[in-house]
């Protein structure tokens, strides 16, 4: 009897596996890897939306995961890499995911390992992951992971995170903030919408303003719990936007900065959106042109043009530039999770280094008595509170004027830092 042909991976299977496998082996965001797993046949939208749900929820939870394998693998690191994504992406599902049965997730992930050249792994799979689902609760309990584990080391099972960046965060914002963040970005981030510029915004404005689970309001943008469905997406859709991102930008006063505004690093223009509504003028500029088209459909009325924030000159001279600089995202890991699996201690003075030629660039360019508005959406110091003292340290005439960021205990799972700073 010729042996049985394994069978297919189930749709959302292949598709978290592709875009998982794409991100943490060939280094692709998340986001763009899914966009790409998606588009390469139809899927029906529940099978997306598991998808979606697995390889988020995988990124956010793969160290707690690893440690659970580990208990019952001699050594993880001898599988090879995608038979090891597999089995962890299955444990992820036997452990947190309730709507799936533990004996389907071990089902898909034997016969997957069966397809591989080495098959006979298909008995290891077997054999772990039922392991795995026996643990039941105790995969949830704290103590479990604090089992012959020091202090940071359950921090970095419990939490999810790699132990260089819970010793940041302990080290520079204390154990109580730095339990609050790790505990933010093991959950979705808030939906953040804002209805500026949309042909129905005042009766959408009503309509979510209704909604009892609306966690606040800020001119036309609106916070909803994390995970919220919206029912019946008009045509054209909603404008998603962080209001982490909103709220920086209103603790930095914007309509008091001498215009017109550069924003200098605009991307799709989340932040440009903001200041049109307060009727600022606004010169958009990005590295990227696919990013400034998306702004212009967006925001047709806007002057955009191709810039490189390091280097380039706007075509008029602004009163303010707005720098929402490239950085970490340590603050956004509840939105891009697989970030906390792929940056290193050297990316941070990398990066400060590239913030600080972009902040030097943008001071030569504004004029007299104008000011620097300055964004990060990350959690660490040197590309914070210690870029902008540098900065101030170098340019004598320059003082600060406003600093604000996140609170540590805010419900939208995302943290920004904001800095005005006065040119003198």
């Amino acid at each position: 009897m010729s042996p049985r042909t394994p069978k297919p991976l189930p749709p959302a299977r292949r598709i978290a596996l592709e875009a998982l496998s794409r991100c943490l082996l060939s280094g692709l965001d998340i986001q763009a890897a899914l966009d790409t797993a998606l588009t390469v046949r139809p899927t029906d939208p529940r099978d997306s939306g598991l998808a979606t749900e697995t390889a988020y929820g995988y990124l956010r939870h793969k160290g707690r995961v690893e440690h659970l394998l580990a208990r019952f693998l001699k050594d993880p690191s001898k599988l090879p890499p995608k038979m090891r994504l597999a089995m962890g992406v299955a444990a992820y599902e036997i452990v947190f995911l309730d709507k799936v049965p533990a004996y389907a997730s071990v089902d898909w992930a034997v016969e997957f390992a069966k397809t591989k050249p080495d098959a006979r792994l298909s008995g290891l799979f077997n054999a772990v992951l039922r392991r795995v689902a026996e643990l039941g609760e105790t995969a949830h309990d704290p103590d479990f992971y604090r089992k012959d584990a020091s202090g940071p080391e359950f921090l970095t099972r419990w939490y999810s995170c790699p132990q260089w960046l819970t010793d940041l965060w302990r080290r520079n914002y204390g154990e109580e903030d730095a339990r609050a963040y790790l505990e933010a970005q093991l959950n979705p981030p808030a939906l953040g919408i804002n209805l500026f510029g949309h042909p129905e915004a005042d009766e959408l404005f009503a309509e979510l303003a209704a909604l009892p689970e609306v966690l606040d309001i800020e001119g036309m943008s609106f916070a909803l719990p994390p995970g919220t469905a919206l029912e019946d997406e008009p045509d054209p859709p909603l404008a998603r936007q962080s209001f982490a991102a909103r709220q920086v930008i209103e603790g930095l006063n914007p309509s008091g900065w001498p215009g017109p505004v550069w924003d200098a690093c605009a991307g799709r223009g989340g932040k440009t959106r903001i200041l049109r509504e307060k009727n600022i003028e606004v010169l958009a500029s990005d590295i990227h042109r696919g990013r400034l088209a998306a702004l212009k459909r967006q925001l047709p009325e806007v002057e955009t043009f191709a810039a490189d924030a390091v280097a380039d000159t706007p075509p008029r001279q602004p009163g303010t530039v707005l720098l929402d600089l490239p950085c970490s995202g340590l603050g956004v890991l509840s939105r891009r999770p697989d970030t906390k699996w792929k940056r290193s201690p050297r990316d941070l003075d990398d990066l400060v280094r590239l913030q600080t030629a972009i902040l030097d660039n943008a001071a030569a360019q504004v004029r007299p008595g104008g000011a620097l508005a300055i964004v990060t959406c990350t959690l660490n110091p040197d590309e914070n509170q210690g870029l902008v003292r540098a900065f101030l340290a170098s340019h004598p005439g320059a003082s600060l004027h406003t600093e604000w960021t996140t609170p540590p205990d805010s419900p939208l799972n995302e943290f920004f830092y904001g800095a005005l700073v006065d040119l003198g």
